[in-house]
């Protein structure tokens, strides 16, 4: 049986319509899906501006510690100049400590003061022998109770 002509056009309409709802809901999964490539995209970006910050950096490190090699090599040189002059060994380390007492003190001052531990808990109120979890338990009964007792 095929459709009638008025049947066909309402198939198509339906057709038309479950295909554009099915567009529609594949276009918000695509969405979805096109949210993941721009966050890897934006990731990606990030690691390559990285990579280029510590090339960078260790091109910096390189030339730090060529100048260090260098201010050592003038330390070493001086050491030597003053040790030709008459200075003994002990006299310049004996000067070289003070100095650095000294500078080491400046920067613990610029150091932030350290975390304090936080103190134990202590109890509001004094633990005596009436309040202690070891104090005996008060008893209700009456004084005359006792006298019974006694006499029995």
């Amino acid at each position: 049986m095929s459709p009638t002509p008025t049947n066909k056009k309402a198939v198509d309409t339906a057709r038309k319509s479950a295909e554009a709802l099915a567009h529609k809901a594949l276009q918000a999964r695509v969405s979805l899906v096109g949210a993941i490539g721009e966050a890897q995209a934006s990731a990606q970006e990030i690691l390559d501006q990285r990579e280029v910050l510590l090339a960078k950096h260790a091109q910096e490190l390189e030339s730090l510690d060529a100048e260090h090699a260098r201010a050592e090599d003038t330390i070493k040189t001086a050491y030597d100049t003053a040790i030709s002059g008459g200075w003994t060994a002990r006299e310049l380390t004996d000067m070289a400590t003070r100095r650095r007492r000294r500078r080491r003190r400046l920067v613990d001052r610029s150091r932030p003061p350290p975390k304090q531990r936080p103190r134990p808990h202590r109890p509001h109120h004094r633990i005596t022998p009436v309040n202690s979890p070891a104090a005996p338990v008060p008893t209700t009964k009456s004084p005359a109770s006792f006298a019974e007792q006694r006499s029995s």
